[in-house]
């Protein structure tokens, strides 16, 4: 059969990001990976990946069997080797070759268990590239310290030349395979990019390096940084998954840990949900999750959930954040630089000075830990992840309450407002990388009143006879309401009720603060809300007290 299918078939060679099959064509040939990466593209919108094909896999014999039209459209996604089979070809083989029909068969069953996935799987990584933007990268150095990283998750190879089979022989002796190449453009590094699940590229930030060319079959990478951080043309050239600048050489080898750790699928990742004062409780949690010695390589949150992320990942400790909560949001209330209510409630021109004061020029590259943060472009109506940049500027349009807050408007003409409009407990967009298991704390407060339960007390009893005419007068009710601006916070809350639902499906650990008598901007609630985060942490330990397994205090937790 291979003899037969070696003078069928015709070699084909195509570029990272050059198109094979676009969904509708005609169907009239299939195709067998040689090697690269190619992905199956839903073209939306929005695009979608559904499935990564690498060395091995086939695709289009099903549209030649139905003798239709191709129902997905594929991409290579590194520069790829194909053999291509025609259909002339490929009906002889059915018929006369019953090994060829039977590995068609497994083919395709593959392919429908992998079509019933309603997002592509999250895997971790089998063969790792590690290569060097300029000569002066630390590729060799890099790359022996990952590799002794990656040894404490599993078995582990460290390739500094080879071919094709020397990649596939190691794949077959150990769970994951780096591969280290000092320059970009020779044999070895071509093959070390067309094979690797994932590209680490090395930069020392030189701009003058020429590898521009190159780019397409670099994107989505792993980008490390051993100098200045990167200038914007480099992100957009790369669109890299993650960005780290290790200016420090003291930095570097507990940056590459915590890199092992999450391309093993060995992190834990922590999601601070938005929720105004009510998010005072994510201290709590935190200072418990510490004390039970667990650690976070990768952090996110949203709304005010941003704050406390940022200043997690920033490294601060739990003491520390509280602090900082304490001194810019209690004591100085940054929400009483009230405006004109033409745009907003507030300017907001005060709570930026406040991070500003807290993060200063700090970029999330920087920070020792991975953090993202969500804002909503009300323009495009989607949410913008903020990954890479200056950290103020990744936490206030998340904090913006749309209406209480006047919109950011940025350079590329996005309109941002606080992300929890749309997502406000962004668990899915960390669990979607596969690298460990996330904790949730939702402090977005869903308690619903019983049939005949009481309403709450008014807050301050001794007022009440006076305030009940002002009430009357104002509102056409005696009855305590919320004021405009928690009004406005609890309709951002409700609007993505159904996504905070669906966010906790994807979390292996979910902590929900009892913070339903909090109301969301009542600012001196902090010591409350703090402690209210420590008994829920308490309880949600007590009732899963494997969690994360064996990673809890040792591999996952490293040093920071």
């Amino acid at each position: 059969l291979l003899e037969r299918l070696a003078g069928e078939v015709a070699n084909v060679q195509v570029e990272a990001g050059q198109w094979i099959m676009r969904e509708g064509e005609a169907a009239d040939s299939m195709f067998i990976v040689r090697s690269g990466r190619l992905e199956v593209v839903d073209e939306g919108p929005p695009e979608r990946t559904i499935r990564i094909l690498r060395r091995g896999d086939a695709l289009g014999e099903l549209a030649l069997l139905r003798e239709g039209k191709r129902s997905a459209s594929v991409r290579a996604r590194r520069d790829a080797r194909l053999f291509e089979l025609g259909r002339a070809q490929f009906e002889a083989l059915i018929q006369d070759a019953p090994s060829f029909a039977l590995g068609l068969t497994r083919a395709m069953g593959a392919q429908l268990a992998a079509s019933r996935t309603p997002m592509l799987a999250a895997t971790t990584p089998r063969t790792i590239a590690v290569v060097g933007l300029e000569p002066a990268a630390p590729t060799a150095g890099v790359a022996h310290q990952l590799a002794d990283a990656f040894s404490l998750h599993g078995t582990t190879a460290l390739l500094s030349d080879g071919e094709l089979a020397t990649i596939d022989q190691a794949e077959r002796d150990v769970e994951r395979v780096v591969m280290s190449a000092a320059v970009l453009g020779d044999a070895w590094g071509d093959l070390c990019v067309a094979e690797a699940d994932l590209i680490v590229v090395l930069s020392t930030g030189d701009r003058r390096a020429r590898w521009h060319d190159r780019a397409a079959s670099l994107e989505g990478c792993e980008l490390l940084v051993f100098g200045p951080a990167p200038a914007p043309g480099v992100l957009e050239a790369l669109r890299p998954r993650e960005v780290q600048v290790i200016a420090q050489e003291a930095r570097r080898r507990s940056a590459l840990e915590a890199t092992a750790r999450r391309l093993a699928g060995c992190s834990v990742g922590v999601v601070f949900s938005g929720g105004g004062a009510r998010a005072f409780a994510h201290l709590g949690v935190l200072e418990e999750l510490t004390a039970a010695g667990l650690s976070f390589d990768r952090v996110a949150g949203v709304s005010f959930g941003s704050l406390v992320g940022a200043a997690t990942a920033a490294g601060f400790t739990p003491e520390g954040t509280y602090e900082t909560c304490q001194r810019c949001l209690v004591d100085a209330n940054p929400a009483n630089d009230f405006a004109l209510p033409v745009y907003s409630l507030i300017r907001g021109a005060k709570t930026r000075r406040r991070l500003q004061e807290v993060f200063g020029e700090r970029r999330i590259e920087e920070l020792p830990r991975r953090f993202f943060s969500l804002s909503c472009d009300l323009l495009a109506r989607e949410t913008v992840l903020h990954n890479s940049g200056l950290v103020v500027d990744a936490v206030y349009p998340s904090l913006l309450l749309p209406g209480v807050f006047p919109p950011v408007p940025t350079p590329d003409g996005r309109l941002l407002v606080d992300g929890g409009v749309l997502d406000n407990l962004p668990v899915a967009a960390m669990a979607r990388t596969g690298e460990g298991p996330v904790i949730a704390i939702d402090v977005t407060g869903r308690k619903r009143r019983s049939h005949g339960e009481r309403p709450r007390p008014p807050r301050r009893p001794r007022l009440e006879p006076l305030a009940r005419p002002f009430r009357r007068a104002l509102t056409g009710s005696e009855i305590e309401i919320p004021h405009l601006s928690e009004t406005i916070a609890r309709t951002v809350a409700v609007g993505s009720s159904d996504t905070v639902a669906s966010a906790r499906l994807h979390a292996d650990l979910v902590i929900t603060p009892q913070v339903e008598g909090i109301a969301l901007m009542d600012w001196k609630a902090l010591p409350r809300a703090a402690q209210l985060g420590r008994e829920a942490a308490r309880r949600a330990l007590a009732a899963n007290p494997d969690f994360p397994g064996s990673l809890r205090g040792s591999e996952i937790a490293g040093k920071q």
